[in-house]
């Protein structure tokens, strides 16, 4: 298995959608799959991989049809499918399900993690919660994987300062982003995936936060000259399909589907940070300048977030108890990490 392209596309995949539907037909059930993702992506690979094994553990009750490109619609319009049965699930950002399941969002809030190790120890704690939450809309999904954003420039970006006024590109549905964006000082340019490359060829982009590896893979790093190595918010992606459907499946069957979908995203995230290293290194290879944040400039972005978080939180965009509990599992984190270098 390629796993650094395995996990661009399932990055890239979270920015689109895959879904799933069923054949009524008894005793098999076809989970008919449709992604943005290019049929000749690793991703699709994988997928078609584990589909043939399910299909071989389930002596052929279980089996798998793919759509790639795109072809079943935007993320809303799968989303309007499963609700009346012609679709049956996808893989999502979590800003798809902002209205039907906000907690999801909580991992994706500006400078909440300082680190990779911070982030793996609270997803250590709220992630089992997090992926039995979606039962209570209607979903079962295989696990998370992510990586973190940076910022994408082409002028140097080194301090808050540096960045107020600037014109950001925000993922279109994306409120929380969006109000984060205003407690900074920045200004927002909402606009689909597809729009931002000519943005930032044109100038109507200063800045774009993406993970590195991704803007690899949309070759976006080509309009840019300078990335900012601090990490500014973690973007996931997830596969989750309807409860409904999946409860179709025997007891047995759903172990397969376990087994096999966990197995191919827990790769994934195993080598996330491997792959995010690997991206900025290859920036640089090509003349893309790293640019070292200025001391004490992700202490204090943390900090103005810190209170925008709460307050979003306080207005209803996601549940404050988890938000709570995420600020809770961060300085767990951080004092355990103070205490074991002295």
């Amino acid at each position: 298995m390629n796993i650094r392209h395995s996990f661009i596309a399932a990055l890239l995949a979270g920015l689109g959608l895959i879904s799933v539907a069923a054949n009524a037909a008894e005793p098999e059930i076809e989970l008919k799959i449709a992604t943005m993702v290019p049929e000749n992506s690793q991703w699709m690979k994988d997928m078609r991989v584990a589909g043939k094994v399910i299909e071989q553990r389930t002596d052929g009750r279980v089996k798998f049809k793919f759509y790639s490109g795109g072809t079943q619609g935007s993320e809303d319009r799968v989303l309007q499918k499963i609700r009346i049965g012609q679709l049956h699930g996808g893989t999502f950002a979590p800003t798809d399900f902002m209205k039907d399941y906000s907690d999801i969002n909580i991992y994706g809030l500006p400078f909440v993690f300082a680190s990779w190790d911070e982030m793996r120890y609270v997803r250590g704690q709220m992630d089992p919660a997090l992926e039995k939450g979606f039962e209570d809309v209607g979903f079962v999904t295989f696990g998370f994987v992510g990586s973190f954003s940076m910022v994408l420039s082409n002028e140097r970006i080194n301090n808050h300062a540096a960045m107020k006024g600037k014109r950001l590109w925000l993922p279109k549905g994306d409120d929380i982003s969006a109000a984060a964006m205003k407690k900074l000082e920045l200004s927002p340019v909402p606009l689909p995936v597809a729009d931002v490359y000519v943005s930032l060829q044109t100038g109507q982009l200063d800045i774009a936060a993406i993970p590195p590896e991704v803007a690899v893979a949309l070759q976006w790093h080509t309009k840019v000259k300078y990335f900012t190595d601090m990490p500014v918010l973690y973007a996931m992606s997830f596969l989750a399909i309807s409860k409904k459907q999946y409860d179709r499946l025997s007891k047995d069957d759903q172990t397969v589907l376990q087994d096999e979908l966990r197995g191919v995203y827990a790769k994934i995230n195993e080598n996330a940070e491997a792959e995010s290293r690997n991206a900025l290194t290859a920036l640089q290879a090509i003349g893309i300048q790293r640019v070292e944040p200025d001391e004490g400039q992700l202490e204090e972005l943390q900090a103005i977030m810190s209170q925008a978080n709460r307050e979003m939180a306080e207005d209803g965009m996601f549940p404050v108890s988890i938000f709570e509990e995420l600020q809770r599992h961060v300085r767990e984190y951080r004092n355990r990490a103070a205490s074991s270098s002295h």
